[in-house]
């Protein structure tokens, strides 16, 4: 399990995160997300969408290697997750990471 898998389950049980497309976009136009996660096979226009979002209200966003079912299995879910939103990391250390790959 790499360190971003970590940190994420880690922001998982200790913050507050949302999961799936429609809420990374409400979130991010909101202005509460603090970083999103995006999977390997996110539909093309929910990433845009994420991605323009996240660049007009410099939210780091994080494309993850996994799919999206991998994601989901990481996440504890039994279904596919395509976007992630945290809110509150709690006590993890994920976006200290996300700022040290940009």
């Amino acid at each position: 399990m790499s360190s971003v898998d970590h940190e994420l389950r880690l922001a998982l049980s200790t913050g507050r995160v949302q999961l799936g497309s429609k809420m990374a976009v409400r979130e991010m136009r909101r202005g509460r997300a603090r970083m999103a996660i995006l999977s390997s096979n996110c539909p093309a226009e929910n990433a845009e969408a994420i991605e323009t979002y996240g660049r007009l209200s410099e939210i780091p966003v994080l494309t993850h290697a996994k799919d999206s079912v991998d994601l989901g299995v990481l996440c504890g879910k039994p279904y596919p997750v395509s976007a992630i939103v945290i809110n509150d990391p709690g006590d993890s250390k994920i976006l200290d990471m996300a700022t040290k790959e940009d």
